[in-house]
């Protein structure tokens, strides 16, 4: 299986350098049929991506599998890269560069030139690790070590600026990006950065719990009494106005029932039976409008929420 893990990871590297002929060669051209269309192909390198993710995983994992060696006993893998990733960021500063993020794959330099770019090349692969200058962010807001909003460069400004065009930009110039759990929400996303139409798909919650969901649909019965309808261990679900006939989303714990995660002050349906109903006027964007209210004031606490939207020049860049 190494060499097929092997061509797995030269296929998503060709994939994503768009090197699509050269991906078609592999597997005894498995993969071509996926390679016509740009959407199927971008689809095929994220599946690719899950893949080896998925054996890295599983080199340290605590059960036995053909990937986890038993005298692997700390990681040993995770622990080189994170101490070349330590040794990397040191010898950026060292070189009058600022170090504004670094964690296990990447490394965001504000305000890096050509010479700090090779520099970062060159030393890893003095290790035997290849980097790729993916991105330069126009702006960046960092919430937390892994929370952070940017919006990418305009491709052609790059090009002007490095002689080329980082491989991330070449789709995605001049669009917002998030990372994170505080940005993931496509309601707050589209509010705050994209300002695109907000429609049914951005207003819903997946819960997922290890016993059992129900709505609770004691909106109209005395104070203290329940009608508990059981909907599964997963659901998809909408957060509605009082008196839409929605139910509190509670999760079985024992033998008592407690609100589930996320879901406390709340009312809800099943995301699909308002789908099917058309009743996404019932829908209470009080949730969304919380949530969205929340990711402004935290951005605030950095920077003025307007002029980090706006399009006045900000500095911070990203090579990673």
């Amino acid at each position: 299986y190494t060499k097929n893990f092997y061509d797995i990871l030269q296929a998503r590297i060709f994939i994503k350098h768009r090197q699509y002929d050269q991906a078609k060669e592999l597997f005894n051209g498995k993969l071509a049929k996926y390679l016509e269309d740009p959407a199927q192909a971008k689809a095929l390198a994220g599946a690719l991506k899950i893949a080896i993710n998925s054996v890295y995983g599983l080199t340290s994992a605590k059960f036995d599998n053909p990937f986890r060696d038993k005298r692997n006993k700390d990681n040993i893998v995770a622990k080189r890269g994170a101490l070349f990733m330590v040794n990397l960021k040191h010898e950026v500063q060292n070189r009058g560069y600022t170090v504004a993020h670094i964690k296990t794959d990447s490394i965001k330099i504000p305000n890096a030139d050509n010479d700090i770019i090779q520099f970062v090349m060159d030393y890893g692969r003095m290790y035997g690790y290849n980097f790729e200058h993916e991105a330069t962010y126009e702006r960046m807001c960092l919430i937390t070590k892994a929370d952070y909003v940017a919006r990418y460069m305009d491709a052609g400004e790059a090009e002007k600026m490095y002689g080329y065009v980082p491989s991330d930009l070449r789709d995605h110039g001049g669009e917002w990006t998030e990372t994170g759990d505080w940005f993931m929400d496509k309601y707050l996303f589209k509010t705050l950065f994209t300002h695109e139409d907000i429609t049914l798909e951005d207003m819903y919650e997946v819960n997922s719990v290890t016993t059992a969901l129900y709505l609770d649909m004691n909106e109209d019965l005395s104070g203290g009494d329940h009608n508990y309808i059981f909907v599964g261990k997963c659901g998809a679900f909408c957060p509605v106005l009082p008196g839409s006939g929605g139910g509190l989303l509670v999760r079985q714990n024992g033998e008592k029932f407690d609100s589930a995660n996320g879901a406390k002050g709340y009312r809800w349906k099943e995301y699909e039976v308002v789908k099917k109903l058309g009743l996404e006027d019932q829908v209470d964007r009080s949730y969304y409008e919380a949530r969205t209210a929340a990711a402004k004031a935290e951005i605030e606490k950095y920077i003025p929420y307007e002029l980090f939207v706006s399009k006045e020049p900000l500095s911070p860049w990203e090579v990673r």
